[in-house]
């Protein structure tokens, strides 16, 4: 055994010694060979640098990216292609690198550089050390071209400034009807909106225009002058009633030179129904910053923009014809003058709405390819809002021209008043636990009998709950109460609620008017609910009972007179808190 195994153990160790060494030299040519066509072929640039920030190979990504012949860069300092903005960064990120520290975590820098094409290409860059001997010689560097992303993200920033900019607009545009306002808001949004260097507005009047408003490089002296329909791209906007994107002005005969440098013109008409009432136009000297997604986005602007004119017009034409009216009707009839209101202040109130659902429709339209983002149900969110505002509105119009229509004193239906306060307490609930308010009801231990409408006195008593609810921050008190004194009911909502201003406290009840303070100026509301109180408390030969301090909290309420025998014996209340009023 032992002669046979003696040369064995000889012979293998000196072939292992004779076939490993080719093997190792052969894997590592083959090693080389690999990690330079993965080099050649990597879609990101790969370089390196001398401690001296000069260039000392690229692979070809540089030129399919940048454009630039590898050759003309090497031997140069990097910084020689960075943009010029992003130097300091890239000096930083140099730095960096060479500072003794883990090499294993490398921080990602997002630099543009200078494309042969004359245009700019983002990357990002990461670069770490090369050692040789303990001794750093270079460092290696990566960088990935992320230049659609960015534009992605540019793009998605500008679309949501632009949302933005309309959802501003169409709060602005619909709580002030004043020409001049309306005008400045909208050009200003326009101009902001594409990134223009000067806007103006011409409104049309008869057979002619007159600028309006002008913002930015346009001539002030402009305001006021007329303009002839055949005049310039905006007559022939006027006449075509079509929206025009002139990408160069230079090729238009039309053009008219009023701001200089101008380079390209964005002219749409403004149209209120199937009314053309003028153009807006917007020029710019940069042609790139108009593009497609910025004249849809006009367009839409627009027509909220031409409601909105055409509103104010109509607001500014009616209010003197208001004026003229008072001076030669001073008889005019309450009823008279609370229609001519109505009509009015509604028709204006349900438009802008109508708008808010017309435009974020389209704007869903353009954006529900994908899946909804967390803006999308923003936007949904805010159509139903306006729904529900319109949908209020008329109700409480119906519900005016209804009160109007009753005869004071003929109140044929004896009520339980205890019995419908109870039932509406119970109604708003809910939200009274969901902002955890104190919420309180007392009643008498008898029934109270009125006369009256059932239906206007739910009515009234749901707007005082509503008002104590919506006005009342979390955690505070609402204590509702309904007492009977001698012939009369007495019925009260406390709240410990925003309370209102004294300025504001005597124009309270008149029709349309909101008592907006800071707090109080997100909550939306149609400004009727207590004019309607009021006429229904009224028409029920009652009165209101009020009172409120700022800060601290308010009281609404009503007296009505009792139904005969509708008296209780005895009003030993019992108190319902956060439970089942007594009455129930």
């Amino acid at each position: 055994m032992s002669p046979s195994r003696s040369p064995k153990r000889k012979y293998t160790p000196v072939r292992l010694k004779t076939v490993r060494a080719p093997l190792q030299a052969h894997d590592h040519r083959r090693s080389e060979e690999g990690y330079r066509t993965l080099v050649e072929n990597a879609i990101d640039v790969i370089f390196t640098l001398d401690t001296e920030t000069r260039i000392m190979s690229l692979n070809p990504a540089f030129e399919t990216i940048t454009g630039w012949p590898r050759q003309d860069w090497l031997n140069r300092s990097f910084t020689g292609i960075i943009f010029p903005d992003d130097l300091p960064l890239a000096m930083e990120m140099y730095r960096n690198a060479l500072r003794p520290a883990d090499n294993e975590t490398l921080p990602s820098f997002e630099l543009r550089i200078r494309a042969a094409s004359g245009g700019v290409v983002t990357g990002e860059f990461k670069i770490r050390q090369q050692i040789e001997n303990g001794r750093v010689v270079g460092l290696l560097g990566i960088a990935r071209d992320i230049t659609e992303r960015k534009q992605a993200e540019a793009e998605r920033d500008l679309y949501i400034n632009q949302l933005e900019i309309l959802q501003h607009v169409d709060t602005e545009l619909s709580q002030n009807l004043k020409l001049d306002y309306v005008l400045t808001i909208a050009l200003d949004a326009a101009v902001r909106l594409s990134k223009a260097d000067a806007g103006a507005i011409h409104l049309l009047e008869n057979d002619h225009m007159w600028v309006a408003q002008v913002i930015g490089d346009y001539p002030h002296t402009l305001v006021g002058s007329r303009v002839p329909l055949n005049w310039g791209i905006v007559g022939r906007v006027v006449r075509t009633r079509q929206p025009e994107w002139v990408r160069d002005i230079e090729g238009d005969p039309d053009y008219v030179a009023h701001v200089r440098d101008t380079r390209s013109q964005i002219t749409i008409p403004l149209i209120s129904g199937e009314r053309i009432i003028g153009v807006l136009n917007v020029q710019s000297s940069r042609p790139e910053d108009f593009t497609q997604r910025t004249f849809d986005f006009l367009k839409l602007l627009t027509a909220r923009i031409a409601t909105a004119l055409d509103n104010a017009r109509l607001y500014q034409q009616s209010q003197a014809q208001i004026a003229e009216q008072q001076q030669l009707y001073q008889q005019v009839s309450e009823l008279e003058q609370l229609k001519t209101e109505i009509i009015r202040v509604a028709a204006h109130d349900m438009r802008n709405p109508l708008g808010v659902i017309s435009g974020y429709t389209q704007m869903l339209g353009w954006e529900l390819e994908g899946q909804l983002s967390d803006r999308h149900r923003e936007h949904l969110n805010m159509i139903k809002q306006a729904v529900e505002r319109i949908d209020k509105i008329t109700r409480d119009i119906l519900t005016l021209e209804r009160i109007e229509g009753m005869v004071q004193g003929v109140l044929a239906d004896t009520i339980d008043l205890r019995e419908l306060v109870g039932s509406v307490f119970e109604e708003y609930r809910l939200q009274a636990d969901e902002k955890a308010l104190d919420y309180r009801l007392e009643t008498p231990s008898a029934q109270v009998f009125v006369r009256g409408d059932a239906l206007f006195l739910r009515e009234s008593i749901v707007n005082l709950f509503s008002n104590a609810v919506k006005y009342t921050p979390n955690g505070g008190g609402v204590r509702a109460s309904l007492s009977a004194s001698k012939d009369r009911a007495i019925f009260e909502v406390k709240d410990t609620g925003y309370g209102i201003p004294q300025e504001h406290q005597a124009n309270l009840f008149q029709p349309f008017y909101r008592a907006i303070t800071k707090e109080t100026k997100t909550i939306r509301g149609t400004g009727l609910g207590l004019h309607l109180v009021k006429r229904i408390v009224e028409r029920h030969n009652g009165q209101m009972r009020f009172s409120s301090v700022y800060g601290q909290g308010s009281t609404f309420g009503f007296e009505l007179p009792l139904a005969p025998g509708g008296s209780p014996g005895g009003v030993s209340g019992r108190a319902a808190r956060r439970g089942k009023p007594a009455s129930v």
